[in-house]
């Protein structure tokens, strides 16, 4: 039977605390934490931070902040940790209106508008929910979305391709953040040569720096252009 996703959470909590609280850990109020204190990244750097928790009115606010349905499942997750960054895998929350606070010493996630309302690639289905995004080896990132029909779906940050899905948002927690123990040693550091993107995304990097390249060479081209102008 399929894990709800607070079920699903709560498992990976205990988890993820687990592993990591050797490492160093701080608690802050309403369920926020970090665990594994990673120094040698940066003084104050974790591998997993959790965020407080939304009540009821803080959910209704995430979604005017998104500017756009946010279908149950997600909610349910907003309902358990407003947001997260969990071994280099970011899921977005809500920042404004009612959101408590209390844990402001450990932060806040990035906002759910980002992704939804302020840069959301035209080619991006109208019933897709942004939530978050995984690094990959330096330029490249997949943006992850909660689809109307449930799936979960790694879209590349700059093409519209699809690397990776999962059949809903708890197997997307139930295998990709287990994926991810493997990816670092028992200090926290990460191990060399090994796959921060899930799925089929051999060649995304490759995209990523044409793109910067690119993007590079036409702002000098701008550049110069408007430097003839003025001459």
């Amino acid at each position: 039977m399929t894990k709800s996703v607070t079920e699903t959470l709560v498992r990976l909590d205990g988890e993820l605390r687990r592993r990591y609280n050797l490492l160093g850990f701080v608690n802050g109020k309403n369920c926020a934490y970090q665990t594994g204190h990673v120094p040698h990244v940066a003084p104050f750097a974790y591998l997993c931070t959790r965020y407080a928790k939304l009540d009821d009115d803080g959910v209704r606010d995430a979604e005017n902040e998104a500017e756009r349905y946010i279908p149950e499942p997600y909610k349910e997750f907003l309902r358990h940790m407003n947001g997260a960054r969990i071994l280099g895998v970011s899921l977005h929350g809500g920042i404004g209106g009612s959101v408590d606070r209390s844990g402001v010493g450990i932060g806040q996630p990035i906002s759910i508008r980002y992704q939804n309302a302020v840069e959301r690639p035209h080619y991006i289905p109208n019933g897709h929910l942004g939530i978050g995004a995984i690094n990959g080896e330096w330029f490249s990132q997949g943006h992850l979305y909660l689809a109307s029909t449930g799936e979960v779906e790694l879209y590349n940050a700059k093409f519209d391709m699809v690397g990776a899905r999962w059949s809903s948002l708890s197997d997307f927690l139930e295998n990709e953040i287990p994926r991810r123990f493997a990816i670092y040693d028992d200090e926290g550091r990460e191990i060399e040569k090994s796959k921060r993107l899930p799925g089929d995304t051999e060649d995304w990097e490759r995209l990523a720096r044409e793109a910067k390249d690119a993007g590079a060479s036409n702002g000098f081209l701008k550049r110069v252009l408007r430097k003839l102008h003025r001459e």
